[in-house]
């Protein structure tokens, strides 16, 4: 298999006990197959205990009963009495790989990292620079073949090579490079709907000319209309249904909640925005490493669902709701953001719509049917 990673992948180490915000805490563990077939093998006290809190699942593995929101084998210490007990080799695939997330696309397998985990995230938004991909080969034999398209897959590589491209080109602020994806991700659609693949390279090389992206941006401005700043508190609205993962996440939802009150028309807002946007103007390289932890993590994923739009609107949104989470407490702090408080705010909102399967289905269901995740919406909270 080809191994590939970014760059600061091979510099994250979980930091265990000393971690603020463990990840043993707050949502169901969800033990695969074999670990349970192994830990139902477990004699002694300790197979008591793991009997007593296992819940079987009809997929074939358990989740584990939680106890006060947290697992149950997490100690007062916040360290893993499965990992003492058993060794670090017996934790279940959801224990071992967190943060990290796999995606396989035939003989390739791409690992990453989430911004979920603090120390995560602050290797994603530490790392300056452009951001460059290990590739390795590990030697083992490919167990078996996903069934992609693998001429879909080719072209969507170079669709994903030409955005980190554009994301990467400080040429363009990060609202710009928003902009351009938007448009981009709305003509590789459009030529996967008609089943014409082989026009996507077509796009991929107007899309390398930066004459053509600045044609672009200036059809963006001509086109600007009042952003409706309301609107963005729909991103922070609850669902019926929906799982708070982190109960500080509704403190920073209140917190921009008052930052939209506190603001009588967009022209407030806008003035508000542009003066944070200008204080953190020597770290909107951070912003640049979100948009290429999301594009990296999931626009292959359209090879299976044909579905490139919502990929890029996963990226687009990401960056948006951050940005205005991150104004929000610039603003409540009386002018000042901390490299502490962004990475808080991007592993609470990580946590909320990427680690929950409620949420994450029900918010991209809500990106494609919502008006306020319109493309013509994103468009108007973005400021070429």
């Amino acid at each position: 298999m080809k191994i590939i990673t970014p760059h600061y992948y091979k510099d994250f180490k979980c930091i265990a006990g000393a971690c603020t915000d463990t990840c043993c805490a707050g949502w169901d563990v969800d033990v695969d197959e074999a670990s349970y077939k192994f830990y139902k093998s477990v004699g002694g006290e300790f197979g008591k205990r793991l009997k007593h809190v296992m819940v079987p699942e009809k997929g074939g593995g358990c989740t584990f009963t939680l106890q006060d929101g947290r697992c149950p084998f997490l100690n007062e210490k916040n360290l893993c009495d499965l990992y003492t007990e058993l060794g670090e080799d017996r934790l279940c695939d959801t224990c071992a790989e967190f943060p990290r997330f796999i995606n396989e696309y035939g003989n390739v397998r791409e690992i990453g990292i989430a911004p979920s985990c603090k120390t995560a995230g602050e290797l994603i938004f530490n790392y300056r620079g452009r951001l460059i991909f290990d590739e390795e080969d590990d030697k083992k034999p490919v167990t078996s073949y996903n069934d992609i398209d693998a001429f879909l897959y080719m072209q969507l590589k170079a669709v994903r090579s030409c955005a980190y491209d554009i994301i990467q080109n400080e040429r363009f602020t990060p609202d710009e490079v928003c902009v351009l994806l938007l448009d981009f991700a709305v003509r590789i659609q459009r030529h996967m709907d008609r089943e014409r693949d082989d026009l996507i390279a077509n796009a991929v090389n107007k899309f390398r000319d930066e004459e053509e992206l600045e044609k672009i941006l200036e059809r963006s401005k001509a086109s600007e209309r009042d952003m409706g700043f309301k609107a963005v508190g729909e991103f922070f609205k609850e669902f019926p249904g929906m799982e708070v993962i982190n109960s500080d996440w509704l403190k920073y939802c209140r917190i921009q909640k008052k930052f939209l009150e506190d603001c009588s028309v967009s022209a407030e807002y806008i003035e508000r925005l542009e003066s944070f946007k200008e204080y953190y103007r020597d770290r909107e390289f951070e912003y640049r490493q979100l948009l290429m932890y999301y594009v990296y993590r999931y626009f292959l994923d359209a090879v299976y669902d044909i579905n490139i739009v919502l990929k890029v609107k996963n990226a687009v949104i990401g960056y948006l709701v951050l940005r205005h989470l991150d104004a929000a407490v610039w603003h409540e702090n009386g002018g000042t953001l901390s490299k502490t408080e962004q990475v808080d705010i991007a592993h609470l909102y990580s946590r909320q719509f990427e680690h929950s399967y409620t949420n994450f289905e029900k918010y991209s269901e809500f990106f494609m049917s919502k008006r306020c995740y319109s493309l013509s919406s994103l468009r108007r909270f973005l400021k070429p």
